[in-house]
């Protein structure tokens, strides 16, 4: 829509959680000609009566409708509740407004078949909040590929050890299944996403298992317990109020009041998951995910074969190491940082600022945001009927 307020960049927001203002806060930094414009929200008055300062001189509406009448907006950004997301971003598309969407784009194939049904509409660049495969350690990665370091890719093995697996999702909101849809959407989506941008080729085939071996599952624990209200608040190995808890010390007092039980029979998420990707070039990759890791446990990357040699990369650690099979030869590049998303928050900033100008398209865009999702639901099918899925994208 190009800059419709001389110096200033108007943005409309719908949805303004946590995820939303951190992005804005981001957004503000990288580009200080932004500025928020409007906002809508269910909690418009809450929000009113904060009085934030990223939403100095912003309207707040109830619902997205009076937004979108208020304008014109240079962009938009939807960061509600994930089974929203693909509605409203389907809403706003006719307007032609650069829309930077909150990732999973969808929760169901319902979901799914509108966006793709959609996509022909949105006559504006989508930035899709995926931040892993604009973080530099991906960049760098995509860059000695390119290079021919290893040769053409023959198989990746990726992983995900989450180790603040349980805080965020065995005790906050994501452990409502009628908010969530399983961890291959929440967690993996970055995931499943960042692997089809290397292997540069869509996914054809998914095999997965996934399990609740840890938390969930107990008869006795109601889906609403509180650790403060729980008779085994001094022994659970989960609870704030035990002194030997696995929480850390320095977290315990944050949660006294508020920490779920995270052993509730209602919670539906897995614990640990696993799935097999076959792509559309005959690339393999498998990928597993865990939630109940801790400490120096945490991880997240991939080591990638090729004929001529493996790079690894992790991004707790921000190395890439690139093992050569011709030889000895092991180098290790550091690109340790302390940026957001491991720098991927910074740069997708800076891509939607720049969009927001006319000055390029997305390389995070709304294709890869339905692929990324029509995977992971694929792979929650695979799990749930124990056969393989095939993606159909077309």
């Amino acid at each position: 829509m190009g800059d419709t307020s001389g110096d200033k960049l108007r943005i409309g927001v719908i949805g303004y959680g946590g995820r939303a203002s951190g992005i804005l806060g981001m957004l503000v930094e990288v580009e200080s000609s932004v500025r928020v414009a409007a906002v809508a929200d269910l909690r418009a008055e809450q929000i009113k009566a904060k009085n934030h300062k990223l939403l100095a001189g912003a309207a707040v509406y109830p619902g997205p409708d009076e937004l979108l009448a208020s304008g014109p907006y240079d962009g938009l950004l939807i960061g509600t509740n994930d089974h929203t997301h693909a509605g409203l971003a389907c809403k706003v598309a006719p307007a032609g407004i650069p829309l930077y969407l909150e990732k999973p784009v969808a929760t169901d194939f319902d979901q799914v078949g509108m966006l793709m049904k959609a996509e022909p509409s949105f006559r504006a660049p989508v930035v899709v909040s995926f931040p892993l495969r604009l973080s530099p350690l991906v960049t760098r990665t995509k860059e000695l590929i390119a290079a021919g370091t290893i040769g053409r890719i023959e198989n990746i093995v990726a992983f995900n050890d989450v180790p603040y697996g349980a805080d965020s999702y065995f005790a906050s909101w994501y452990r409502d299944p009628a908010k969530g849809s399983g961890l291959f959407l929440q967690k993996a989506t970055h995931d499943l996403d960042y692997l089809a941008f290397i292997v540069d080729s869509p996914a054809k085939w998914v095999c997965a298992m996934k399990c609740q071996r840890v938390f969930g599952g107990r008869a006795d624990k109601p889906f609403d317990l509180k650790c403060k209200d729980c008779d085994e608040l001094g022994t659970c190995p989960e609870s704030p109020f035990n002194g030997d808890s696995m929480i850390s010390p320095e977290s315990r007092e944050h949660w006294k009041e508020s920490r779920s039980c995270l052993f509730s029979k209602g919670i539906k998420n897995e614990d640990s998951g696993m799935c097999l990707v076959e792509y559309e070039n005959g690339v393999q990759a498998s990928y597993t995910q865990n939630f109940y890791a801790r400490y120096g446990a945490g991880r997240r990357g991939a080591r990638i074969h090729g004929y001529k040699g493996t790079i690894e990369f992790d991004w707790y650690t921000g190395k890439i190491t690139v093992m050569k099979h011709d030889g000895p030869d092991v180098k290790v590049i550091d690109m340790a940082g302390d940026e957001a998303h491991f720098g991927g928050d910074p740069e997708l900033c800076r891509e939607f600022a720049a969009i927001m100008k006319g000055k390029k398209d997305s390389r995070s865009p709304l294709r890869a945001g339905i692929a990324s999702a029509l995977t992971g639901l694929c792979a929650i099918e695979s799990a749930d009927k124990r056969r393989f899925c095939e993606v159909r994208l077309p």
